[in-house]
């Protein structure tokens, strides 16, 4: 099986192929994505549009709790709440972050922990606890 690999040598065009994906199964609602050491993408409407503001938020992921919920206070989504998860490499580091722009105010974060706490008892891929 081919797995998708991110590693801190990654290009934001391979994270936002990731990130389509899940824009779509999100029933298109807008998707942030960032490297670490690179400017955010979001995805939106099916396009993305580079150096987004909502990524901004997303560099809060690199250190503290590996999921958060944020009120988004710019861009182009202000007052809009974002769940966001970090993303991790094979050695556990932090080098990424995706978040999903809840413009249909369908989510909470119980709900956001719960389902990607189910996501990764099937996948077998666990990030390192804090």
């Amino acid at each position: 099986m081919k797995h998708i690999r991110i590693s801190p040598g990654s290009s934001i065009e391979e994270l936002a192929s990731l990130a389509l994906s899940v824009h779509r199964a999100a029933g298109g609602m807008p998707i942030a994505v960032k490297l670490r050491e690179s400017s955010g993408v979001l995805i939106e409407d099916g396009g993305f549009i580079i150096a987004a503001p909502e990524c901004d938020c997303l560099d809060r992921l690199f250190s503290g709790d590996h999921v958060q919920e944020f009120r988004i206070s710019d861009g182009r989504h202000p007052g809009t709440k974002m769940f966001a998860s970090a993303i991790v490499d094979a050695a556990g580091r932090r080098v990424a972050a995706i978040g999903i722009i809840d413009t249909l105010g369908l989510l909470s974060l119980e709900r956001f922990v719960s389902d990607r706490d189910h996501v990764e008892r099937q996948t077998g891929c666990h990030p390192p606890r804090r």
